[in-house]
């Protein structure tokens, strides 16, 4: 493997695009998502309906076909172009907030009726319980279904190579038809993702642990 050592800025640059697309994927997806779960939830008929045709498109269609559509159809209706990478954090954040929002609204539903009775007996607003009783502890609770969306969003951000964004996969697929030695570069690519989302799973269940409300659990 010693022929990988010359690549090693091309790897880490690579590297950095995969994790800097996870993450934004992966946060921009809670906020999106977490909105998306309160309008099915709470806005009505109508945002319900468009909410699920949102998430049906996102959940419903390989994120592959997702890339093509945000980087060739659409500039190519509007006679104009756009940045691969930018296109690369829209779609992963889009298709992440598609099933986040499912997490988010299984956590709702697991708590919200018993605490939204307290929250209202209280004297607080609807409003005011689902921002500061009902969200807070059902952010808790889906942790580990964030955990497992992020492993999930790490291994994808490989289809970003076909709109040519450089990313880890990307630059082994170049390093290994160079040399054309497959076996060892894509290995080295394997543990460098393996050792990634090790790293961020297992500091995902620390906090857990730590913020965890006793005796009440979701599924991931």
């Amino acid at each position: 493997m010693e022929f990988l050592l010359r690549y090693l800025w091309d790897i880490l640059q690579g590297f950095i695009v995969t994790v800097e697309v996870t993450l934004f994927g992966a946060f921009a997806g809670l906020a999106l998502g977490t909105l998306l779960a309160l309008g099915d939830l709470y806005g009505g008929r109508v945002v319900s309906i468009l909410i699920g045709a949102y998430t049906e498109f996102f959940r419903g269609s390989p994120i592959i076909v997702q890339l093509f559509f945000f980087y060739f159809s659409i500039p190519s209706l509007l006679e104009t172009t756009f940045d691969a990478f930018a296109v690369g954090l829209v779609v992963f954040a889009l298709n992440s907030a598609a099933y986040q929002k499912g997490y988010i609204k299984g956590a709702i539903a697991v708590i919200s009726e018993d605490q939204m009775m307290a929250a209202l007996s209280l004297g607080l607003s609807k409003i005011k319980a689902i921002f500061y009783v009902i969200l807070p502890q059902a952010l808790r609770l889906v942790i580990p279904a964030w955990s497992n969306e992020f492993c999930s969003l790490t291994k994808s951000t490989a289809a970003l190579l076909v709109i040519g964004v450089k990313d880890l996969t990307s630059v082994g697929l170049r390093i290994s038809s160079w040399h054309f030695r497959y076996v060892e570069t894509f290995l080295v690519v394997a543990i460098i993702y393996l050792a990634w989302v090790t790293v961020v799973t297992k500091i995902a269940d620390e906090v857990y642990e730590r913020v965890k409300i006793p005796g009440i659990e979701i599924s991931a």
